[in-house]
């Protein structure tokens, strides 16, 4: 037979089953942090976007001096 140590199986299961759950569990924070502050990144985007396409304007009308 190969494969080795047949107990080891169980170890594996339960160390792949506990990376499962810590990946879980990171991913939730990751989406509760997100939720926290959507409006506020939204706003930040808007703003940067909003000042990059002035920036943009402003520079390509004084380029041709």
């Amino acid at each position: 037979m190969s494969g080795g140590d047949p107990g080891r199986i169980g170890g594996r299961f339960l160390e792949a089953c506990v990376g499962l759950l810590l990946a879980v569990m990171a991913l939730y924070a990751a989406i509760s942090i997100l939720r926290a502050i959507w409006l506020y990144l939204c706003i930040v985007v808007l703003v940067v976007g909003v000042g990059a396409l002035v920036w943009w304007r402003i520079s390509s009308k004084y380029r041709g001096w």
